[in-house]
């Protein structure tokens, strides 16, 4: 985990290649460890799978947030971002997308899941209605990105998106998650 996260960079660069020798240093009776040195030569990363690595094995990066190279395609798939939500009136149908930072069921709200998104900008509150819940379960409840279409809500600062449709966010296939909502 550590080399994942890149805290042997001083050493190795590479966090692939540190994780191997982390492996290799603890010895070579562990499952897939290298025998020598030379064994395992992965490609280098690209910036982007190194932010994801980093969201992985640490929750949070230096290197930039996930969504930021999502955006270009989520745009074009008519996605608003945490900035565009400041320039709405309230009351529009909308799509918008995030990591999922939070997750609450309050006791007091009788079902109803409250989401906390994050994007590159900031955060977008999420309710997810009770009667929902059942249907977009496995969602709302485990998915890392998601995908929201519902009906933006605005009173004064106070800005939510009360969702209607739910779907996992599939980073390869962002365009067509995105479309499938309209």
């Amino acid at each position: 985990q550590l080399a994942r996260a890149g805290a042997f960079a001083a050493w190795e660069p590479d966090r692939r290649k540190a994780a191997w020798e982390a492996l290799r240093a603890n010895g070579d009776s562990l499952p897939f460890a290298p025998a020598t040195r030379d064994m395992h030569s992965p490609r280098v990363m690209t910036p982007t799978e190194l932010i994801y690595l980093d969201y992985f094995a640490t929750g949070v990066s230096i290197n930039g947030h996930p969504m930021h190279h999502m955006r270009s395609r989520l745009r074009r798939a008519g996605v608003v971002d945490s900035q565009g939500l400041r320039e709405l009136r309230g009351g529009e149908p909308i799509i918008v997308a995030g990591l999922v930072t939070i997750r609450q069921r309050p006791a007091s709200a009788n079902g109803t899941i409250f989401l906390l998104l994050e994007d590159e900008w900031g955060f977008i509150n999420v309710v997810v209605p009770s009667f929902l819940v059942d249907e977009f379960s496995e969602v709302v409840k485990f998915a890392t990105f998601v995908l929201v279409q519902g009906r933006f809500e605005k009173d004064e600062n106070v800005l939510n998106v009360v969702g209607k449709r739910f779907k996992e966010l599939q980073v390869k296939r962002l365009e067509h998650n995105a479309r499938s909502f309209r």
